[in-house]
């Protein structure tokens, strides 16, 4: 399930990711609170689903560490049902976001067009940036000699926890075409620290079981993906 909100917003924080995701648990909260409880519970699984920001018109203004734009599109994706229904019911009843420094208004939303990938080759455009780290938080390079393997224990294990099961097939990187980004970004945890995330953006071709390549496209490729990263669009699919 993939769903689109249009928001009336014309500044937002430069470290923005943790600040959509409030906005996201609150409509989760109001449309299910069992499920939200089950989903922050305390435990750090990986949940699934993942979300990504267009702005239109945007500047960055460095001294302030705020973007000023027109406005902006949330795009929220999910394989789960369960868990797009309580978004989108949450949805139906706001239509502005209280925040104290950072409040929007939200103009409309509505139900995205989501691809159903039929073949075991699928092009993507990440609209976000893609994050992967070794156990020992290093960043994994697209261009890195071990980046497949570590893709997929990632994957596996995400696989593991989220599906109860890993890959039907080893993913495979046909082509890509990617640049680094660097990110900045805080959390509850970090106590006011600035962390920096080493993260790539651009276009990838994955091959891999067609239900494995679903799953990835609705949920997200790599790590953090419900804090803001990994959400894939697709190009072109058999």
């Amino acid at each position: 399930m993939r769903f689109k909100v249009f928001l009336d917003v014309q500044i937002i924080p430069q470290m923005y990711r943790m600040y959509l995701l409030s906005f996201i648990k609150d409509m989760i909260r109001k449309g299910d609170e069992e499920l939200y409880e089950q989903l922050y519970n305390g435990t750090k699984n990986p949940k699934p689903f993942t979300f990504s920001l267009y702005m239109k018109d945007f500047h960055l203004n460095k001294e302030s560490q705020q973007y000023k734009l027109k406005d902006a599109t949330l795009i929220f994706s999910t394989s789960n049902p369960t868990i797009g229904v309580a978004f989108f019911n949450g949805l139906s009843q706001t239509d502005k976001f209280t925040h104290p420094e950072y409040p929007f208004k939200i103009t409309s939303k509505e139900i995205g067009r989501e691809q159903l990938i039929k073949s075991d080759v699928a092009a993507f455009s990440i609209l976000n940036s893609v994050l992967l780290e070794d156990k020992n938080k290093k960043p994994i390079l697209f261009t890195d000699s071990n980046f497949e393997k570590e893709l997929n224990v990632i994957t596996n294990k995400q696989f593991q926890s989220l599906y109860g099961r890993e890959l039907y097939e080893p993913l495979k990187i046909h082509a890509h075409k990617l640049k680094k980004q660097v990110i900045k970004e805080t959390n509850r945890h970090a106590d006011g620290k600035v962390l920096y995330y080493t993260a790539q953006k651009g276009d990838l071709v994955l091959q891999g079981n067609p239900k494995d390549l679903q799953l990835i496209y609705q949920d997200g490729l790599g790590l953090r993906r419900s804090q803001g990263f990994g959400l894939l669009e697709v190009q072109n699919h058999g």
